[in-house]
């Protein structure tokens, strides 16, 4: 294997171990954080604008987004504990599905305007007798509530009650239902409820948002995939707001490696490149890794996960997790230490020793990099250095999945 090969090898396989090091412990402080509930709890205030909505939202027990007991979608609150009560305590869970985020919303904005709308109506069928009669009502009406569709069905059925103090009262009652929506300015085919629900919201923003979403829906089927759209769309930009947060926190987590350590990419390289016994042992490692899988089982159990996933782990795990990390990722710098390379600092006075010459130029001594100790090597130690750590930094925040596939393209040559 060529000598170029050999340093690039010995590199790369430093950036990976070091990489995973960084992946693990982002993973720590993430769910230490509860970075990723975090974000999608933000993610929401911005799509649910209205407090009263969103706190009713975030307590359903189909979501629970925060410690809170849950709140009746029907129930009143006032902005101020509303407010209180989604902005409280962010719970362990980062991740809703899609379809039951539309079924909360849509319930919990329907749920005002479908007891104004169809309550009346439902009391005078319940109050009926026992029958088939009954049960087909109250089966058009839960299809109406759910669907948004079936109205005039139901207002030709009312024709064919046999009891006409019922028949009379649930025809005023559909009449005053059509007068109801015609106030509202909506067409009895479209769905009233959902519609009537958006008009009452009060924040102005969402309820044009949500009108804008639920344009053109014809059917309550049809108004579930425009929201359920409109939540994916929000989530993809949680996402992207999230693979940043945790890139930013990868600079971070290397650069305190790349500085306790002294991990310095220019004087391991230039180490590799002078050491023919040394850089042929690390390539050779490497190869080892590679090929016997093992390097692969580390990346993998280092591997961060950008998207949001359902938190089932309880306290006592999450425990039992993060001194797991921590055990791993002490095996990782014991790799990294083992590789026998020019890592880590040290600080000795190399004034009076007899090369003092040579001895001041070497970059792991911090003692050198006082100017008065070293008046004229010192600033480009410090330049080299600078820019040597700034290689680490930038190579181990690329991920250890980056360099892996670099590696493997290398040693298949």
């Amino acid at each position: 294997m060529a000598a170029i090969i050999q340093v690039a090898v010995g590199i790369i396989f430093v950036f990976i171990l070091l990489s995973i090091v960084v992946t693990e412990v982002n993973s720590l402080i993430a769910k230490a954080a509860k970075m990723r509930a975090k974000t999608l709890r933000s993610t929401i205030n911005a799509v649910i604008e209205d407090p009263v909505i969103r706190a009713k939202v975030y307590t359903h027990p189909l979501i629970q987004l925060v410690k809170a007991d849950p709140i009746a979608p029907s129930q009143r609150v006032s902005r101020d504990e509303a407010e209180k009560i989604a902005n409280g305590a962010v719970s362990s869970v980062d991740h809703i599905e899609p379809n039951i985020f539309v079924d909360v919303v849509l319930t919990t904005i329907k749920a005002e305007s479908d007891q104004q709308l169809f309550g009346a109506l439902l009391n005078v069928i319940d109050g009926m007798p026992s029958g088939a009669e009954r049960r087909g009502l109250r089966v058009m009406v839960n299809r109406i509530v759910t669907t948004g569709d079936g109205i005039t069905e139901l207002r030709n059925s009312l024709r064919y009650i046999q009891d006409r103090h019922y028949r009379s009262a649930l025809i005023d009652i559909v009449n005053q239902l059509d007068e109801e929506v015609g106030l509202l300015g909506l067409e009895p085919s479209t769905n009233v409820s959902l519609m009537a629900g958006i008009r009452k919201i009060e924040n102005p923003n969402l309820r044009h948002a949500l009108s804008t979403v639920m344009e053109g829906a014809g059917s309550m089927e049809a108004a579930r995939g425009n929201l359920e759209t409109w939540f994916n769309n929000a989530m993809q930009r949680a996402s992207a707001a999230y693979a940043g947060k945790m890139k930013n926190l990868s600079i971070a987590v290397a650069l305190f490696f790349a500085l306790a350590l002294n991990i310095d990419t220019l004087h391991i390289g230039r180490t590799l490149w002078e050491d023919p016994a040394r850089r042929a042992q690390i390539s050779s490692q490497a190869s080892f890794s590679v090929q016997s899988g093992d390097l692969q089982t580390q990346r993998n159990s280092g591997d961060a996960e950008d998207e949001f996933r359902a938190s089932q782990a309880d306290e006592t795990n999450a425990i039992e997790d993060a001194i797991g990390t921590g055990a791993q990722v002490a095996y990782q710098l014991q790799d990294i230490q083992d590789l026998n390379l020019p890592i880590g600092w040290t600080f000795q006075n190399v004034s009076e020793l007899a090369d003092s010459g040579a001895a001041l130029s070497d970059p792991n001594n911090l003692w050198n990099y006082f100017p008065e100790n070293n008046p004229s090597g010192w600033l480009g130690l410090l330049a080299a250095k600078f820019f040597g750590i700034a290689a680490t930094v930038i190579a181990a925040a690329q991920g250890a999945p980056f360099w892996f596939g670099i590696i493997n393209r290398i040693l298949r040559r």
